[in-house]
């Protein structure tokens, strides 16, 4: 791993915790994981919530999930689902993956 990708963990974990936490004691981690390829790549699983709200409705519904692939020189690539065009759109950079990057 280099230094340029795990500057942007920290900084994708920070942002992580003021949007999608709120910063607020209700919310945490669920799962964050930050596996290396072998090809260079790091990948950044994160999903966050409610504290204790496992079996019931808000683990389902109010779950945040993001899945970020971080490249050698700290690039970022995400996607997601377009139900209006019925593909899977590929987003790149910090302000597309951060902001639209996220299944609720």
């Amino acid at each position: 791993m280099t230094k340029t990708q795990a500057t942007a963990i920290q900084k994708i974990k920070k942002y992580i915790e003021q949007n999608d936490m709120h910063n607020n004691s209700d919310y945490e981690f669920k799962e964050f994981n930050v596996k290396e390829t072998n090809y260079g790549t790091v990948i950044v699983y994160s999903v966050t919530g409610l504290k204790n709200d496992e079996g019931t409705m808000a683990a389902v519904l109010c779950r945040n999930t993001r899945h970020i692939f971080i490249g050698r020189r700290g690039g970022l690539r995400s996607s997601k689902w377009d139900t209006i065009k019925k593909k899977t759109v590929n987003l790149k950079g910090w302000s597309d993956v951060m902001t639209y990057g996220c299944k609720h």
